[in-house]
């Protein structure tokens, strides 16, 4: 007999405010005894929303996972720059907002859609010299920071009930709101600060899958977790997939990469070179996280020794739960 498995996936919880996403992990590994667990993407402790957590072979997962676009709800407030540029921080500058009218407020919020550039905030995890920079900002000080290059891909304006004017917005990850928050209270000309920031969506995950922390802390055996639990296959919902036979599957979990000859083209989807594809099979569920050496309109089965697919990660058999008690 093997030792008992525990729980293996991923499980998206709505972060509640006050916490850290490294509580919000910790706590997990306390409460329902995981080894390994990691959350993907950040979320600052006022902030709230899509926080997905990566458990024990779920964590070989977390390089696939935190590529596609963040979205948010977000508060500003108007007339005040903290040095957090959220209202945790102290306030640094004050100007009168009263002249600032709602049309303008809108055209100037659009004016941010498409590449931006921004320079980190202070308070975040972005390290110069090996340090991160919130480590510098505790002590008073502020020091010369890169600009990079992010993408707002929708923004939205929702309420404007002055001081707080409220927007929804779609962005690449590595988006600082809080940058976004305080450049657009310049451009306003009264400077602003978060005063709210909930994630709505983050890559394909959305609110409607999370678990809130209400529920979570009703619950205490791995087991209960299995409605809101996303299984690895289902985690990458966008990879093409192979489907291994025994074969196959035996040779990738060896870590042996696929020749031409292994693949059946049949069973084979579309993709291009360098791209991931996730393999599993019925009974094991995920086994691979896979990477294209070639695109699939260029396989010729006259060269069976060209190598095709080669493993990135490879997963240990998991446990099934049955389709009924899913949440979905």
């Amino acid at each position: 007999m093997g030792m008992k498995r525990g729980i293996d996936g991923l499980l998206i919880v709505d972060k509640p405010e006050g916490m850290t996403s490294l509580d919000v992990v910790r706590e997990i590994k306390r409460r329902f005894g995981v080894k390994k667990a990691g959350h993907i993407g950040t979320l600052d402790p006022f902030a709230t929303g899509v926080l997905p957590i990566v458990i024990n072979e779920g964590t070989k997962l977390a390089p696939f996972l935190g590529e596609g676009p963040k979205e948010y709800e977000v508060t500003l407030k108007l007339g005040e720059e903290t040095n957090t540029d959220d209202w945790t921080g102290k306030v640094v500058t004050e100007k009168p907002w009263e002249g600032a009218q709602p049309e303008k407020i809108e055209a100037l919020i659009h004016t941010f859609l498409g590449k931006i550039y921004q320079i980190p905030p202070m308070f975040s995890a972005v390290k110069i010299e090996g340090k991160p920079l919130y480590r510098l900002a505790r002590k008073g000080m502020e020091v010369k920071r890169k600009e990079r290059e992010v993408e707002i891909y929708k923004i939205q304006t929702q309420k404007i009930n002055l001081p707080l004017v409220s927007f929804q917005v779609s962005c690449s990850k590595g988006t600082y709101i809080r940058s976004l928050g305080r450049d657009i209270g310049r451009e306003i000309g009264c400077g602003a600060h978060l005063r709210l920031l909930r994630r709505i969506r983050s890559g394909p995950f959305t609110l409607k899958q999370t678990i809130s922390w209400e529920r979570l802390k009703d619950l205490f055996q791995p087991d209960h977790l299995s409605p809101w639990l996303i299984s690895l296959e289902e985690a990458l919902p966008s990879l093409p997939e192979v489907v291994g036979n025994e074969q196959l599957i035996r040779k990738v979990r060896c870590g042996k990469e696929m020749m031409v000859r292994d693949l059946s083209p049949q069973t084979l989807p579309g993709f291009e070179k360098g791209e991931w594809l996730k393999m599993s099979s019925p009974e094991e569920g995920l086994v691979a996280i896979l990477k294209s050496e070639l695109k699939r309109a260029d396989i010729s089965w006259a060269h069976p020794e060209e190598v095709a697919l080669r493993p990135l990660r490879v997963f240990q058999p998991q446990k099934r739960y049955p389709m009924e008690n899913r949440v979905i």
